[in-house]
């Protein structure tokens, strides 16, 4: 969720509007939110004029309102001026109160002055995006790279360890069927995904994506579970359910907020070239990052398992990954 705050006219719809690609419809006035939950058509979309609703709600139920909300529009009120009325202070108070409560929810926090945004909070590759000016839905596919060592014996094999294709994992990939007809594959960049897009698309060119790579391991890289047991810094990592960094690497969010911002720059420019698919050929835990970010209807992190050589397909509305179903690993068509 993005907050957006700033003073009257300071030019907060309009930046939603044209630099993040909402359209007009997807605009909610929050006041009419204080009567009950969410209507499902406002449900993901803009909330503006935020301050209103604590108007007749106080800051903990108007948060409930709101949460469901990719952006929430806040306007700052009060600026030092002590107000005449009591119940002028008491709303200035539940809206400041709340925009304390959302800034801590928000993902990204965006300060407008005199049309100029200012992040505060995150960045604003992790912003949410409307759909407008998106143009036609992409069509993609998540291809997961072939078998390596690592992946034959359960080692945690990530950003960190840039091994090659185990002799078996070649194998196994080049008994599926391949598909010449794809041209453009992009990829983390690894040896492993290279040479399974060269093998499964092999007329295809490389684009490599340094952002998609697996997560980044630390001091966990090329080891097992079995060997981790006894680590107390591993086990806490798997006790948080891998949102802790792994020491000397990176965390489940931090690795999500990546890859998501990767994935989105690089449809970004497969649709400025006019493509309307895009295949990818990158690693488990990528495809995990973004199924259980971006699909709707939502997916759990761990409840996304790609078999190596195996695949997901999907459509990018600009926004989200609708219709995800799984596909064959040789088959991008």
């Amino acid at each position: 969720m993005m907050l957006v705050v700033g003073g009257a006219h300071s030019g907060k719809r309009t930046f939603v509007r044209e630099k993040l690609g909402f359209a007009a419809d997807d605009f909610v006035d929050a006041a009419q939110l204080a009567e009950g939950g969410v209507p499902a058509a406002f449900a993901g979309r803009v909330a503006y004029r935020a301050e209103e609703l604590v108007r007749a709600l106080d800051a903990d139920r108007a948060l409930e309102r709101l949460i469901g909300f990719d952006a929430v529009i806040l306007p700052l009120v009060g600026s030092g001026v002590v107000p005449m009325r009591a119940e002028d202070a008491q709303w200035r108070e539940r809206a400041g109160r709340l925009g304390c409560a959302l800034a801590a929810r928000a993902d990204v926090v965006v300060r407008m002055t005199c049309g100029i945004p200012q992040v505060i909070k995150g960045n604003l590759a992790d912003a949410p995006r409307g759909t407008q000016g998106a143009g036609a839905p992409l069509e993609v596919v998540f291809v997961r790279h072939g078998a390596t060592a690592g992946t034959e014996d359960h080692r945690y094999s990530g950003a960190g360890a840039d091994e090659p294709l185990s002799s078996a994992g070649e194998r196994a990939l080049r008994d599926l069927a391949c598909d010449r007809d794809v041209f453009r594959v992009i990829t983390s960049g690894m040896a492993r995904t290279d040479q399974t897009a060269r093998i499964l698309f092999p007329n295809a060119e490389l684009m490599a994506c340094p952002g998609l790579r697996e997560m980044d391991f630390g001091d966990f890289e090329g080891r097992s579970a079995a060997e981790l047991k006894e680590d107390a810094r591993y086990r806490a990592w798997v006790d948080s359910w891998c949102e802790t960094r792994c020491p000397h690497g990176e965390g489940k969010s931090d690795f999500t907020r990546r890859v998501v911002a990767a994935f989105r720059e690089v449809c970004e420019s497969e649709r400025a070239q006019g493509s309307g698919r895009a295949v990818f050929v990158v690693h488990a835990g990528t495809v995990k990052a973004l199924l259980s970010e971006l699909a709707v209807p939502k997916m759990g992190y761990f409840d996304v398992h790609t078999e190596p050589g195996g695949a997901w397909a999907a459509t990018w509305d600009g926004r989200c990954l609708r219709d995800v179903r799984p596909a064959s690993g040789g088959d991008a068509r």
